[in-house]
């Protein structure tokens, strides 16, 4: 069983569902940080991030941020919340933003099952 760390950094977000990560085949991964930055020079942003559920094929809303001032960058996975998210092979971490400028950061664990 390999671990590998990986550090994923997407800047081409879009108004629609965008998948910025997708757990590989016969993996485990445990994301340890979703970080958004708000790169536009005047807008506030609005985010969603979603996470795709392969075993269910459904897509659930996990946190939302609402007017992003630009120039800051907000955690998705902090506090009482959760601090951990774990992904099962083919499960899917999506985003939607209100503006096109936001850059996303995760760090993310994978653990090869085979």
């Amino acid at each position: 069983m390999a671990n590998v760390y990986k550090s994923i950094i997407d800047s081409d977000a879009t108004t629609n569902d965008k998948v910025i990560y997708t757990c590989p085949s016969e993996t485990v991964a445990l994301v340890k940080s979703i970080s958004a930055y708000n790169a536009h020079a005047s807008a506030s942003a609005d985010w969603i991030l979603k996470i795709y559920d392969s075993s269910s094929t459904n897509t659930y809303a996990y946190k939302k941020f609402a007017s992003v001032a630009t120039a800051t960058k907000k955690e998705f996975l902090e506090g009482a919340e959760s601090t951990l998210l774990v992904l099962e092979a083919s499960d899917a971490i999506k985003f939607n933003t209100s503006v096109t400028s936001a850059t996303l950061f995760i760090s993310v664990l994978q653990q090869d099952r085979t």
